[in-house]
């Protein structure tokens, strides 16, 4: 079985469902990239607490974790958003079983799309479940992480146990940086996660194409 790491940054900013309904971004990936920094500015101007959060106290431990994985660098993927994560997915043969440990804000099962937006930031793991219905997964939530879906609640694993993390073993590691949900204030933690991974100085980090090891 092959052993998927799936992160989103989300997970790690140190705020409350209700905080981020109050202060962050309304929209997702719907909003246009060259928007997020005007936007976001506003944000910070109408909620100058904002500036306050932070991120969750394991960080340091799940940065040390990912420092100490041996995982090929052609295993590893950076992306803006999670929808990625189902072309990383889709290259892996149909026969080959998967398990997918996902720590993330969100559990990413939703039913929504708009237009021809099949796949998207909010339900890639749905489409990954009715392509692959063996498909293993576990989620690593909040304590105040929503699990609901139309269907009832989120029907696979998932629990607050971040630590159950370190005790399995990854072949594949993929992570997104998530702006739409992500504070820019916030964007060097996430840069040191990146280079956590990719074995590599926030300088070398900078340079072209850094950011697409792995694909």
């Amino acid at each position: 079985m092959l052993a998927i790491l799936s992160i989103d940054f989300d997970y790690f900013i140190d705020a409350s469902a209700e905080q981020r309904d109050r202060y962050f971004l309304r929209g997702g990936e719907e909003i246009p990239r060259r928007r997020l920094g005007s936007l976001w500015a506003e944000r910070y101007a109408a909620y100058p607490q904002l500036r306050g959060i932070g991120v969750v106290e394991q960080f340091g431990l799940v940065k040390q974790f990912l420092g100490a994985l041996n995982v090929e660098r052609s295993k590893v993927f950076l992306s803006e958003t999670h929808r990625a994560i189902k072309c990383v997915i889709d290259a892996i043969p149909v026969e080959v079983p998967l398990r997918i440990v996902n720590i993330d804000f969100h559990h990413d099962y939703y039913h929504y799309y708009s237009g021809g937006d099949f796949c998207n930031c909010g339900n890639w793991l749905r489409r990954v479940m009715e392509e692959r219905p063996g498909t293993q997964v576990k989620w690593i939530r909040r304590e105040d992480s929503q699990i609901a879906t139309l269907e009832g609640d989120f029907p696979f694993e998932h629990t607050t146990d971040l630590g159950c993390v370190f005790q399995e073993r990854f072949a594949c590691v993929f992570m997104c940086r998530s702006p739409e949900w992500s504070p820019p204030h916030l964007s060097g933690f996430y840069e040191e996660l990146a280079c956590a991974l990719l074995k590599k100085s926030p300088q070398a980090l900078a340079s072209p194409g850094a950011r697409t090891a792995g694909g």
